[in-house]
Parts: C-alpha cells; sequence; structure tokens
C-alpha cells in the first residue's frame, strides 16, 4: 500500500500565484496525498482562495489558518504539526511541480529504501521568459559518498521528499527567529541523521524566481545577526562526525552568502570585519577545509577576497554577475 506523503504549501499574500500551485498538486499521478494549505495571516485574497480549495477537494486539501503572522518557518512548523503522512514535502505557494512530482520521488525512494529524495528542478524568470534547469546536487548521483552529498547538496527543503521521522527524532522544526537562511539549521542536521538519501536528476519543481520574493530581497537595512545563531544551531543539531562537513557549511554561508548579502545592503567596511572576524575566531583553520576545493572557482576568489577584506574588488565581482544575470 501506497504511504501518504503530506505537502506542505505554507501561504502569505500570493493571490496571484496561489491556484497555479494547488492545482497543480491536485493534478499529482501519486493519489495518497493530503495537501495542507497554512495560510500565515495574508491580508490578501490567498485565504479565501485556499479555503475555496479545501471546501471543494476536502479528501485531500486541508486548510490551516494560523492564528498570528510567524514567517515562512512559522507556516511550516504548523503545516509540520498538522500533518498526517509518513512522508513530508514542502512547496512554496509561489512555485508549482510537475504532476509526477511525488510519484517519481517517492520510488525512487521506495526502491532505495531511502528516507531523503532530492530532484532537480527548474528556475522559471517571468521577466523573460527563461526556464533553466537546476541540479541543486550537481552531479553528486546517489551512489555518491555520503558525508560529500551532506556537504554539497544545496540545503533547500523544496524538490524533496522527507521521511517524517526525521523531523521527529529531535524533534526538529524550522527556526522562527530569522528571516533567511531558516533551511540550513534545518535541513543539514536532517541530511546527517541517514546514509539513506537518494538523487533524482530529473526537474519535478518549478521555482518561481519572483524579483519581490524575499530570497531576492536586499534591503539596506538588512540585519545579518542571525547568521551566526543559524549557523551554531545547525551544528548542534547535527549528528556528530560531521565537524568538517559543517564547517564547510559555515564557511559557504557567511564568508560567501553573509559578505555577499552585506556588500549588496551597503554595510560598512567594520560591520563586515566584525562578522568576518568572528568567524575565522569560531574556525580559527578553515582556510584547511578539503571541500573548498570542490567550489566552483568564482565563489573560490569570492572567498578569498571576503577573508583578505578586499570588499572594492567583490563589489566589482557582484556588479559584474548582476549583468550576466
Amino acid at each position: 500500500m501506497q504511504e501518504k506523503v503530506s505537502i506542505i504549501v505554507p501561504i502569505y499574500n500570493v493571490e496571484r500565484y496561489l491556484k497555479r500551485c494547488i492545482d497543480s498538486l491536485l493534478g499529482q499521478i501519486y493519489r495518497n496525498i493530503e495537501i495542507l494549505l497554512v495560510d500565515d495571516c495574508s491580508t490578501d485574497k490567498s485565504a479565501v482562495i485556499a479555503k475555496e480549495y479545501a471546501e471543494k477537494n476536502p479528501k485531500v486539501c486541508r486548510f490551516v489558518q494560523r492564528e498570528c503572522n510567524g514567517g515562512l518557518a512559522a507556516a511550516r512548523n504548523s503545516g509540520i504539526e498538522a500533518s498526517t503522512g509518513e512522508w513530508l514535502a514542502f512547496v512554496d505557494s509561489d512555485d508549482w511541480v510537475t504532476k509526477d512530482f511525488v510519484s517519481a520521488m517517492y520510488q525512487i525512494g521506495k526502491e532505495d529504501n531511502a528516507d531523503i529524495v532530492m530532484s532537480s528542478r527548474y528556475q522559471y524568470y517571468p521577466d523573460t521568459g527563461k526556464l533553466i534547469e537546476v541540479c541543486p546536487f550537481g552531479k553528486l548521483t546517489t551512489e555518491s559518498d555520503y558525508k560529500t552529498k551532506v556537504t554539497l547538496c544545496f540545503p533547500s527543503s523544496t524538490a524533496r521528499l522527507f521521511r517524517k521521522s526525521l523531523f521527529k527524532k529531535k524533534n526538529i522544526r524550522f527556526p522562527e527567529d530569522i528571516w533567511r537562511g531558516e533551511d540550513i539549521s534545518t535541513i543539514v542536521p536532517i541530511l546527517t541523521m541517514t546514509n539513506k538519501i537518494s538523487i533524482l536528476h530529473k526537474p519535478t519543481y518549478y521555482y518561481f524566481q519572483r524579483r519581490t520574493s524575499l530570497s531576492n530581497q536586499n534591503y539596506e537595512s538588512v540585519d545579518v545577526s542571525f547568521y551566526p545563531k543559524t549557523i551554531e544551531r545547525m551544528i548542534e543539531l547535527s549528528e556528530d562526525g560531521f565537524e568538517k562537513e559543517l564547517e564547510f557549511r559555515a564557511i559557504t554561508e557567511l564568508m560567501y552568502g553573509m559578505v555577499m548579502i552585506m556588500l549588496r545592503s551597503k554595510k560598512e567596511k567594520k560591520e563586515i570585519d566584525e562578522q568576518v572576524d568572528w568567524f575565522c575566531n569560531r574556525f580559527p583553520e578553515w582556510w584547511k577545509n578539503p571541500y573548498i576545493s570542490k567550489l566552483p572557482g568564482g565563489k573560490q576568489i569570492f572567498i578569498y577576497c571576503a577573508n583578505r577584506g578586499w570588499y572594492r574588488i567583490l563589489k566589482m565581482l557582484i556588479f559584474a554577475w548582476d549583468r550576466i544575470r
């Protein structure tokens, strides 16, 4: 008998895109699913739309109304609490999926007796109509070394299937006290909890690249104080024996991701230096990490410059990258 898959859809002010998302989920080949539509106190018609779908499809859809706005992580956590399936999938409400989104990954998971299944995805750019296939695990395969998969797979919650038991193991939930990078301290620890990770080199997920989405916003007043907290939480929740792998995650998140955001948001050199100094004190020999050589050349150059405080060079690199995109 097919196991139930709970698909969690966090919703907040996405009335323009929500129907496309839900329709793609209702069209799944795999039928033993529940779609949890979690409204995070939307101020537009998103909740009305979600309720209508739940009323018209009561055997498949359930509407979950949060009492107060808590952000993406809180909405996902509400979905986890309300879920009844053996497997979990997360789909953002402005994205959509292929009709075999569940069936393709579930089949691989059952064949491999895996606890996590990852698929590649499409990225759609509405301004240009461009559709690009992206593999968030690069050239890795199911047969790749386990620790290498833990290290190099992009720590996304979407385009994945997870056994719900992994979230129960340490009562893992998405952190509700940070505004960006919530997957780092949630998905990375879960990756360390099993060596049964299957990879499907087939896109099953459409990632909608909105300019106004949270991941594409870089506010001048952005607060990056959560980054150290995120890294510490990731290390605390992860299993033992992954020291170098977790250090590498910290390198890419802090020396690349955090510095990139700080430069984009026009932070002063002194403030950036303080964050870099904290990182270097926390990971005193990080530059010896064996996984750095596996990064693309551009990222290696970026990290090298960030460590030396060459921010003017980095600003020029960022400008060039933005022109190419």
